[in-house]
């Protein structure tokens, strides 16, 4: 493991990912990230340890937790201290191209990592999955059409991502939620993900997606948790 490069042994255990994503409402992915590409900084005074006790604390189901440093001004340093304070499954989220980077996200107490279909080959996507899957880690495949839900499928992926960003322009394709997750077997976990600021954006999903993933709109709160509760149930 980690081909030369000395990993930290894991010590806590993988949590369940699915039985906390798929219930009987639209369960949250909360985000834990400093900044993006298409918002720049986000909180100057970012610190994921206490968000993410916010995020438990209010209902989560996951803890989704940027490691990419260039972009989103993350770190492996993050995802541990947050593996570390919470009881929920916590998912790396980076640009994941390489086998050593499930390595590492296992060591550093991940329950599941993001694949991305439009970074890989169709044989990447799969090798990548599963090997993710051979350590015990939960997949969140990311797509952003219909054609890219077909490649995740065919890789194995379980739980799909739908993200309504484009990758290239950074633009909100508003309807693609509700054009991709409906056609997709309701044993599939659909996550909802990018541009969720509003109740009325729970409501329009509520019954077409297991999961929203959500991270701006708390990165960008004053009042985590009360912003948190208007998300689920309005004002």
């Amino acid at each position: 493991m980690g081909r030369g490069k000395s990993l930290p042994s894991r010590t806590i255990p993988i949590r369940p990912w699915e039985s906390h994503l798929k219930t009987n409402s639209i369960s949250v992915i909360a985000e834990c990230k400093k900044g993006s590409p298409s918002s720049g900084i986000l909180r100057p005074d970012y610190d994921p340890v206490p968000i993410a006790s916010i995020y438990e604390s209010s209902g989560a189901g996951a803890i989704s937790v940027l490691t990419d440093s260039k972009y989103f001004y993350g770190s492996l340093a993050d995802l541990s201290a947050v593996s570390e304070s919470v009881k929920i499954p916590v998912i790396r989220k980076d640009f994941i191209i390489d086998p050593l980077q499930i390595d590492e996200a296992y060591a550093y107490g991940a329950s599941a990592i993001l694949l991305i279909v439009r970074i890989l080959s169709q044989t990447e996507l799969t090798s990548l999955h599963k090997y993710a899957k051979s350590l015990g880690l939960s997949v969140l495949v990311e797509t952003h059409n219909k054609e890219e839900v077909k490649t995740a499928l065919d890789s194995g992926a379980t739980t799909i991502g739908i993200n309504t960003r484009d990758l290239d322009t950074f633009e909100i394709h508003k309807n693609l939620i509700e054009e991709i997750a409906p056609e997709l077997d309701n044993s599939i976990i659909r996550v909802a993900e990018s541009g969720i600021k509003s109740f009325a954006d729970w409501q329009k999903y509520k019954g077409i997606v297991d999961s929203m993933l959500v991270g701006t709109y708390f990165m960008k709160s004053k009042d985590i948790a009360k912003d948190f509760h208007s998300l689920l149930f309005g004002n």
